[in-house]
């Protein structure tokens, strides 16, 4: 499996962070991204039909420069709402603040 395949599964695995096993689903997003040799790597994963993995890309990405596809990603999730709105609009308020980073680090 492709770390990029492994990230996307165990962002929607992990989802909301309800699963009695988040902690093992973050650990396996976590491994991915450190495999990633570029961070650019995510892009695609903006366009994902899980709004999960958007979010947790994105986040990522803006952490790693690429703020205004990141921004324009978390903002087209908070515009459909739900919890995944909610944690996108968290990500935006702290970045906003100079208080973000990777999730990841």
């Amino acid at each position: 499996m492709s770390y990029i395949a492994q990230f996307c599964e165990s962002e929607i695995a992990k989802g909301d962070g309800t699963s009695a096993n988040d902690h093992e689903h973050f650990e396996s997003m976590k491994d991915a991204v450190k495999n990633l040799s570029n961070p650019s790597e995510l892009l695609p994963l903006l366009k994902h039909e899980n709004e999960w993995v958007v979010c947790w890309s994105a986040s990522h990405l803006l952490a790693n420069g690429q703020k205004s596809k990141a921004i324009k990603s978390l903002k087209g999730l908070v515009k459909k709402g739900g919890i995944s709105a909610f944690s996108a609009e968290v990500v935006i308020q702290e970045y906003e603040q100079n208080s973000f980073a990777s999730p990841f680090v």
